[in-house]
């Protein structure tokens, strides 16, 4: 898991705000920290939870699985560009939406729970689970 403070800075660098060797000023990481909470509770909203609390230190373990950090970071990134003038690239947005499904997909997934069907009876016919020889019958 990651710090805050490098999510917010790798959503700065995507959207070339700061270069590789930069680091974030603290103005750019309380903007990130309070963007970055409005992107989770905004996903919360739309039933996308992974434990997400709100977060007020950018020197915090970020509360995101690691599965979903370049959902998140992409998201973040989006988010903060108007701020600073940036284009959001195509490269970017294609990141953004299909790590964004991701974890839609995978959150409702694990939400669903599995129904017990062995208490069902097997039923007749060809659909049973028993083999059949299809010569005879």
């Amino acid at each position: 898991m990651s710090k805050n403070l490098e999510i917010i800075e790798d959503a700065l660098r995507d959207i070339n705000v700061i270069s590789e060797i930069e680091s974030a000023s603290a103005e750019q990481g309380a903007f990130g920290i309070r963007k970055l909470n409005q992107v989770m509770e905004a996903w919360k909203e739309q039933s996308v939870d992974f434990g997400w609390f709100s977060q007020t230190a950018t020197t915090d373990t970020a509360p995101i699985p690691d599965w979903a950090e370049i959902g998140v970071t992409a998201a973040l990134s989006i988010a903060m560009a108007p701020k600073y003038g940036a284009t959001v690239s195509t490269e970017l947005g294609v990141i953004a939406d299909s790590s964004i499904e991701m974890i839609k997909r995978k959150s409702i997934s694990e939400k669903l729970t599995n129904t017990d069907m062995s208490h069902l009876p097997v039923g007749s016919g060809r659909y049973d689970n028993r083999r059949r020889n299809i010569l005879n019958g």
